[in-house]
């Protein structure tokens, strides 16, 4: 193959050839690799690394849950063999291979999305699994072209020698190739709401949620949102205004759990130790703990000793109210 050729002819050749068939869109190729090395990444997101040689390939297996994943980032540590004798061998992405990637297979057929050679001893690759994404280039890396891939399907590198009569060296190096996933900027807010008699409510039914000010459909109990502080509020007609501020973590969920509080006038009294307290007919001894009552107008009667203080006071549904006394003594000099 290619004899007759400059060696580095060899490979423009080679990649020119790649570059046709990408611009023509012929379809399906099909190859055979000397060994498919398989890297399984988990729903932990955590990165997994293998070791390959020139003419094997990597069959990176997304995870079950993609619900945070939108792309994998490939690096790839290059051989200084591979690196000194520039264009020596071609890395590939294919879609849609046939058969699923198995350790044992190397028989493939798939359509070859991207291609390039290694220049330097380290390479980064980052690709886009899904159509929606952010996935950007940065000074480190280079972006692909899409390939979409779901749940337990795989994104498929091959390598292959671009040249006749390179070094031995070559032929026995080793690559080390790594895989992660690229996260989305956001993640899950769970809520869950009590009513005041210890019952969770499911349906949000009684309830409107606003996120940042913006009211959101929270009947499946979860919501999708960006990573960063959010006001959450929470408005019935059945119970009192809830406000609260969370903090979404990237790939994460975050559970958010509202004890709801009865609508009805909240009344605290405060009066010293021993007095007595009269609200309408109803009498306490000091301290008086917060306790409901009627919307309307009601009467407040503080008895110390000989000493009575009273008081009128109308009620709000959804407000709360402090009604206190306090005697003290005032000394003064005089000349």
């Amino acid at each position: 193959m290619f004899s007759g050729f400059p060696k580095r002819a060899c490979t423009l050749f080679l990649m020119m050839a790649m570059a046709a068939a990408l611009a023509f869109n012929v379809g399906a190729e099909t190859f055979r690799v000397h060994k498919t090395n398989m890297l399984v990444l988990e729903d932990n997101f955590e990165k997994k690394t293998t070791d390959c040689g020139v003419n094997d390939a990597v069959a990176v297996v997304l995870p079950k849950d993609m619900t945070f994943i939108q792309g994998i980032e490939i690096s790839i540590r290059v051989p200084k063999e591979v690196a000194a004798w520039q264009d020596s061998v071609v890395w590939s992405l294919y879609s849609s291979i046939e058969p699923k990637p198995e350790d044992s297979a190397i028989d493939y057929s798939g359509t070859r999305e991207n291609f390039g050679t290694f220049e330097s001893l380290s390479m980064n690759i980052r690709v886009p699994v899904k159509k929606e994404n952010n996935v950007t280039k940065d000074a480190y890396s280079t972006l692909a072209e899409l390939i979409p891939a779901g749940p337990g399907e795989s994104v498929f590198l091959r390598l292959q020698l671009a040249m006749k009569g390179v070094d031995d060296s070559i032929w026995n190096s080793h690559f080390q190739i790594s895989a992660k996933p690229l996260l989305i900027d956001e993640g899950i807010l769970s809520m869950e709401l009590e009513t005041p008699e210890g019952e969770l409510i499911n349906d949000f039914k009684d309830c409107t949620v606003f996120i940042d000010k913006k009211q959101t459909d929270m009947s499946s109990g979860s919501v999708m949102e960006t990573i960063g502080q959010h006001t959450v509020s929470v408005v019935s007609s059945r119970y009192r205004n809830e406000l609260r501020t969370v903090t979404i973590e990237q790939a994460k969920e975050t559970r958010l759990k509202i004890l709801l509080r009865d609508i009805k006038p909240m009344v605290r009294l405060v009066a010293p130790e021993n007095a007595r307290v009269v609200f309408d007919e109803t009498e306490y001894a000091a301290p008086v703990e917060p306790f409901n009552t009627t919307q309307g107008d009601h009467t407040i009667k503080f008895l110390i000793g000989d000493y009575e203080i009273v008081r009128s006071i109308t009620v709000t549904d959804g407000r709360s109210y402090t009604v206190s006394v306090n005697i003290d003594a005032v000394v003064s000099e005089e000349e």
